[in-house]
């Protein structure tokens, strides 16, 4: 057993005894959890120990043939380190870090060195190299940028960094959404098995008893009949429910790069805050720090290196200079008496704007400043439509979780003892039993849907609202050395 599988199932059995003993393990926005007790306290020391130790800068590979209980927070310990849009994004950050360089950098000397007047007929004389009559030359030239140009390269690679930080930041965020409903899903593709097994079992059981019943002659064919479409009925939801169960473990096995044990997690109970709670919300504080959302950050910060740009194609109507230095040999011989000796030489080589002055490039980089502008305006309306709409969203599953969890399941467990027992006596026949029994079935899927919708809402929420500074862990423990 490898390390990582050692602090998961080391991370299970403590879960399971702080579930045991009532501890609540509850998600704090927006990444991991806050523990309250001491079988939390031992949760969270594990998960710390997987941060610095399991996960830190690699992806460890989780072991296969055994079921895997994933916790919510070691999923999203994985998550930094496993998802592939995660690690393209950091890749892309390590390209900015390298533009970086390559912005600092000056230009470099070239050096020409020559040889001409190489006559055949003549010959070039005899003796050392020197003495040869051929004329030869050394120049060495250097561009001078003048404009300010290479600090504002500077100025533009120090702002793609900064969006290329956030949009990894971003990327995160997103990814971190789509795991923690891919988590919620699978929850409730595993609570759906466990109420299609149930009801499967209680169809076979009735089954069996009707037809010991139609043999002994108590009921007719006709209503043995339903216990048979209804035994039917419960296989194919039940297989139904296999089938969509595998889709959403692969769904979240790819969001933490466990694919190759997809089949074998296991999601757990995920105990989520008050909805309606204004000290667990602090909404208005939230919705008061969207600009240090990760994609608003990423846009301004392309602000930024677009009015650099903007600068840099203004500098170029200040010309750049190519200063050249040459030495140039011309001997004279016995078959070349031509020679002039040694000599050296300067230039100065600046660009004509006959033609055009780059009014093209400047026009353009002024484009691409009010695209920018245009984008974080956008982004800015998008991010608060979609944190209040999401905050409502999350009230309204809350809601709805809670009513159907209070009202609807014990009505509906009611109705069905009562059917079970007016049918056993005899005073209803086996519609009422099947009915009942269905409307139980239904209302507890929807009790679970509910509360899978719910978590998804508060994933939504969670994400709408989380900023740079909530979630730099992920970055500072993985940035690139």
């Amino acid at each position: 057993m490898d390390s990582s599988c050692f602090i998961i199932k080391l991370q299970h059995q403590i879960f399971r005894h702080s579930q045991a003993n009532n501890f609540s393990t509850v998600p704090h926005k927006p990444f991991g959890y806050t523990f309250a007790r001491a079988g939390n306290f031992f949760l969270f020391v594990t998960t710390i120990f997987t941060t610095f130790n399991v996960y830190a800068g690699s992806c460890q590979p989780l072991s296969s043939g055994t079921k895997i209980s994933v916790p919510l927070a070691v999923a999203e310990l994985r998550l930094v380190d496993c998802n592939r849009e995660v690690l393209a994004a950091q890749r892309a950050h390590e390209a900015a870090l390298a533009d970086r360089v390559t912005a600092g950098q000056r230009p470099n000397p070239n050096l020409t060195i020559g040889a001409s007047n190489i006559n055949p007929r003549a010959g070039v004389g005899s003796g050392a190299l020197k003495d040869k009559t051929i004329d030869s030359s050394v120049r060495l030239d250097q561009l001078i940028e003048r404009g300010g140009k290479a600090s504002l390269r500077e100025q533009q690679a120090d702002a793609a960094i900064r969006a290329a930080k956030a949009d990894w930041q971003d990327v995160i965020r997103q990814q971190r959404l789509q795991l923690r409903q891919n988590y919620f899903e699978l929850l409730y593709q595993q609570a759906r098995i466990a109420t299609q097994q149930e009801f499967a079992s209680i169809a076979r059981d009735g089954l069996m008893a009707a037809e010991v019943r139609l043999k002994s002659g108590d009921i007719s064919v006709s209503e043995a009949n339903r216990f048979r479409l209804d035994h039917a009925r419960t296989q194919n939801d039940l297989r139904q429910a296999e089938v969509d169960a595998r889709k959403a473990k692969l769904d979240f096995a790819k969001s933490i790069g466990a694919d190759a044990t997809a089949l074998d997690l296991v999601a757990l109970r995920v105990d989520l805050p008050e909805a309606n709670k204004k000290d667990n919300l602090n909404a208005i504080a939230a919705l008061n720090h969207l600009d240090r959302r990760a994609d608003l950050v990423a846009a301004a910060s392309r602000i930024e290196a677009a009015e650099a740009a903007k600068a840099i194609a203004a500098s170029i109507a200040t010309r750049d200079v190519t200063v050249s230095a040459q030495f140039d040999r011309w001997p004279t011989s016995a078959v070349n008496q031509q020679g002039t000796g040694n000599s050296f030489g300067l230039y100065f080589s600046i660009p004509l704007s006959v033609r055009h002055a780059n009014e093209g490039e400047l026009k353009r980089a002024s484009v691409d400043l009010d695209i920018a502008r245009d984008l974080l305006v956008r982004l800015r309306l998008q991010a608060g439509t979609e944190a209040n709409a999401s905050l409502d969203s999350w009230r309204a599953a809350a809601e709805r979780a809670s009513r159907t969890e209070r009202d609807v399941i014990p009505l509906a467990r009611e109705v069905a003892r009562a059917a079970e027992f007016a049918y056993r006596n005899g005073a209803t026949g086996v519609l009422d039993l099947l009915d009942a029994r269905r409307t139980l079935k239904f209302s507890e899927l929807e009790t679970a849907q509910a509360s899978s919708d719910a978590g998804k809402a508060w994933a939504q929420w969670s994400a709408s609202t989380e900023t740079m500074a909530e979630s730099s862990i992920e970055l500072n423990r993985t940035a690139p050395q």
